[in-house]
């Protein structure tokens, strides 16, 4: 997952149970890692996109994850799409890459060729009885952007007995319970405006209790602001919004989601408004904002 993972907890087990339960807490992103991530050729998921073009047996937990991605595809018409993991390659993003890709005078004519024959998230089939999905010849899918938030949701529920902490993994975090002074308090780091320099510090400061806070945003990689959220319909990384906030009840809900509103461009104020799943923080490119009405923050 190569993400730094920090857990804090105030516990009244003691010293041996409580170092037990956070071993175990952390044991749970390996185990993600390990079943759901493509970059690991042994993976289950890995399993599944090797066996397309015919239905494969997956693990009911793996069934529901992809359902519910396919959902969210779904319902944003294709702007959030977690099955262009060809896209991402052409762009160097695979493992161990030096973006050596990006120097190839062909990449543009090979993005929209591969626009044009891909299979579409639509044809992907679910057998709920067998517990079996079908993708299409060729096609694979990615978990990236609900993996994370996997892994953080199942280190919670070992951490359940607790009462108090907080799990963050590269900035997506869990929080349950407070501190003995008060709540959980999160920054909102503000990043750089695509190729304005502006940015840095905070936005402001956010309280946490039990529920998840995700971010999403671009970065550089030897281009300036060129970043892994592509436009799925034009193979382009996304330039209208700079990062996304999203708090929910759990870790997966917000994962996706922040995603989902960065890759969802200027309809993202109209889908924060209608879902009842999450509140949320959209910053545009031109650093303007936009908030839904329960997210709030002290600035």
């Amino acid at each position: 997952m190569n993400t730094k993972v920090r857990i804090r907890i105030f516990s009244d087990l003691g010293t041996v149970s409580s170092r037990d339960l956070i071993k175990e807490a952390f044991s749970k992103f390996d185990y993600v890692t390990e079943k759901y991530t493509r970059f690991n050729q042994t993976s289950e998921l890995s399993s599944l996109n090797r066996n397309s073009g015919h239905f494969h047996k997956v693990n009911p937990e793996l069934f529901t994850l992809i359902e519910k991605l396919i959902q969210y595809s779904t319902l944003t018409e294709g702007a959030f799409d977690p099955t262009i993991i060809d896209l991402l390659e052409m762009y160097g993003f695979k493992k161990d890459s030096n973006y050596e890709e990006l120097k190839d005078e062909n990449l543009l004519k090979n993005i929209q060729t591969y626009l044009k024959t891909r299979p579409s998230f639509r044809d992907i089939k679910f057998d709920k009885t067998n517990s079996a999905i079908k993708l299409q010849a060729g096609q694979r899918i990615d978990l990236g952007s609900i993996g994370k938030g996997l892994a953080i949701d199942l280190a919670a529920s070992v951490l359940e007995p607790v009462n108090n902490f907080i799990i963050n993994a590269g900035g997506d975090i869990r929080a349950h319970g407070s501190k003995p002074d008060g709540p959980w308090t999160v920054g909102l780091a503000q990043h750089e405006l695509p190729n304005k320099g502006v940015g840095g510090g905070y936005f402001g400061h956010i309280n946490i209790i039990n529920q998840s806070l995700a971010a999403s945003g671009g970065w550089g990689r030897r281009v300036r602001f060129f970043h892994h959220l592509l436009n799925p319909k034009t193979g382009m990384p996304i330039n209208e919004v700079s990062q996304t906030f999203t708090l929910a009840n759990d870790a997966q809900t917000a994962d996706v989601w922040a995603t989902i509103l960065f890759a969802s461009g200027k309809q993202g104020p109209d889908l924060l408004d209608t879902t009842e799943e999450i509140e949320g923080m959209i910053v545009f490119a031109d650093g303007s904002t936009y908030c839904s009405r329960g997210f709030s923050f002290i600035s």
